[in-house]
Formats: C-alpha cells, structure tokens, sequence
C-alpha cells in the first residue's frame, strides 16, 4: 500500500510539472505572432474572423455537455453515478496591425490555446 501511493505521488508530481510554464514561456507564446504578417498567422492559426486595415481578429467558440462520474456510498456499497456538465469554450484573439505586421496583440477567454500554440521548449 505505501509503494502505490509513493508511486501516485510521484506520478501526479511528474504529470503536474510538466502541466506548467515560467513567466517568460507565457509572455514569449503570448507574444510569439508579433512582427509577423497576417498570412504568416493565418497559415498557424487560420484565417481570421474579420479584418481591416488596423487589426484583425480570430474567434472561437465551442460548446457541449459532458458526463462527470462521482461516488456515493449508499447501504454498505459504494454507487457511481454521472452528472451532466455544460461547457463552453471560447476566445478573442485581437491583433492590431500596422503595414499588414502584427504591432500587439491581446488574448480574451478561457480557451486560447487554439490562437496561442505552444511553442517548442528550448534545449
């Protein structure tokens, strides 16, 4: 019983650690389209939803529901049973242009990863 949960432990550390990144990582994929031209992003990220001359913008929006598992213990047994859970997933990935480059860039909801890919770690 000890070895499994030190195995868990050990797991769940190694799983987590590899589950997040540094200030730098963060600002660097935030920033990461930067001085690019448009066609540049489209051709990572896809086209964007609308543009004009002084900024474009990628939106997306996705919704479902989905089944979380949970237990009881009723009459001497554990039970599990299923809630239903909505989810919805969206995000504004706004540029401001200048000659066609991207200048800044700001990102708005809670699943962005779409519009800000993960970049490569560096050796």
């Amino acid at each position: 019983m000890m070895k499994q949960k030190a195995l868990i432990a050990l797991a769940l550390t190694l799983l987590v650690s590899g589950c997040f990144e540094t200030k730098e990582e963060a600002e660097a994929r935030r920033t990461q389209f930067n001085d690019r031209t448009v066609a540049q992003v489209s051709a990572i990220i896809g086209k964007p939803t609308a543009q004009d001359k002084s900024k474009a913008v990628w939106q997306y929006h996705n919704a479902y529901y989905k089944q979380v598992p949970y237990q009881v213990y009723q009459s001497g047994i554990w039970i599990t049973l299923f809630r239903t859970e909505y989810v919805s997933q969206d995000c504004t990935y706004t540029a401001t242009l200048s000659g066609n480059r991207i200048k800044t860039s700001h990102y708005a909801g809670n699943s962005c990863r779409r519009f800000a890919p993960t970049m490569p770690k560096k050796k």
